[in-house]
């Protein structure tokens, strides 16, 4: 825009035409300032920082706005810059403080029609639903149900693998719990590689639990369930996930009688659950299990189940393995169909 004058130059005289292109633009900046605004100052909001690595790439979402005493589940299609293959052993991460979840999927579908894709941030539950019509079973789970800040780095030798250009939908998932300030979504995250010759295993994102929630009005309420691996798994790493109401997740591994092998991992801080890497694989056969424990308290006045947002509920044991035959996609009863990996849904004990 042209300088109009100050205390140092004398006042510029304005044609009617230039006149004209200056309401025009005052015009606009107004508007744009107004826009701003109204959606919570999301263009002042500080864009979020993150060193950006040495080897390796970094990636941004688009940010979006979570409205006053609400939550969002954002969904973005990008293609990562990489030419060739690569064998990611560290995530880096920074999000929205008090993200419920930030995951990296990837599309391993057949379809390389842009046009099947989307632009921008569409909000669904996981992604499901978005982008070519064989998404849904032909979608991995790169880095799963990371908070705000986080770093995932494999042991040594570990890593999972990242197609070339691969088809992703960074997903971010933030409750607003102001009742009057909209918020701002956002997250930046690092790939960082294996150094070359060094990876033996791919690993491959593991997500067991059960939808079968059912805690009464001021009370608590607990969950039993037992999944049995369909094939030789070496767990790398295992964690767990609930909501606001979780007190307790416990998981122990179990022969085929269902015979205690002994304790996995255990959590009692929903927010901060713990995450458990083995230095060495801890091998399941097929056959064996993994028997978990769930426990809720809940203070309010109506019944609480499973669902997706965060006033709803789950118990989950998430974690990585990698099968015996690197190679191999592993499936099961009770098991989603995935690009690579496995979530399974299990009934409760009685």
């Amino acid at each position: 825009m042209e300088r109009l004058g100050d205390h140092h130059t004398s006042t510029i005289t304005l044609t009617t035409r230039t006149r004209a292109q200056y309401s025009l633009r005052m015009r606009t900046i107004w508007m744009v300032t107004f826009a701003c605004f109204a959606l919570g100052t999301t263009a002042d909001a500080k864009r979020l920082h993150l060193h950006r690595p040495r080897r390796g790439f970094q990636m941004r979402m688009t940010h979006f706005v979570i409205p006053p005493a609400s939550e969002r589940e954002g969904c973005e299609y990008q293609v990562t810059p990489n030419r060739r293959a690569m064998d990611v052993q560290s995530l880096e991460l920074t999000a929205t403080a008090g993200t419920h979840h930030f995951v990296l999927w990837e599309y391993l579908g057949k379809d390389d029609n842009p046009a099947d894709f989307w632009s921008g941030i569409k909000y669904a539950a996981g992604c499901i639903g978005l982008g070519p019509q064989d998404s849904f079973g032909a979608t991995a789970n790169l880095f799963g149900m990371q908070a705000s800040h986080a770093r995932v780095e494999f042991p040594p030798g570990i890593a999972v693998r990242l197609e070339p250009h691969a088809a992703v939908y960074p997903n971010l998932h933030v409750r607003n719990p102001s009742l009057t300030d909209p918020l701002t979504g956002e997250a930046v995250f690092n790939l960082i590689p294996a150094r070359k010759g060094t990876v033996r295993h791919h690993a491959q994102a593991l997500v067991v639990g059960s939808f079968q929630i059912d805690i009464p009005p001021q009370s608590s309420a607990s969950l039993a369930a037992v999944w049995y691996a369909p094939a030789n798994l070496n767990l790398v790493q295992l964690s767990t996930h609930e909501h606001h109401r979780g007190t307790l997740v416990s998981a122990h591994q179990v022969d085929a009688a269902g015979n205690d092998m002994g304790e996995l991992v255990l959590s009692t801080d929903w927010q901060h659950p713990t995450e458990r890497w083995f230095p060495e694989a801890q091998r399941v056969l097929a056959g064996e299990g993994i028997r978990f424990t769930c426990e809720w308290s809940n203070p309010d006045d109506h019944p609480v189940h499973f669902g997706v947002t965060t006033d709803d509920e789950m118990c989950f044991v998430t974690g990585y393995f990698y099968p015996d035959d690197d190679s191999a996609r592993v499936t099961g009863p009770g098991c989603v169909p995935q690009g690579a990996g496995l979530e399974c849904f299990v009934p409760k004990l009685p």
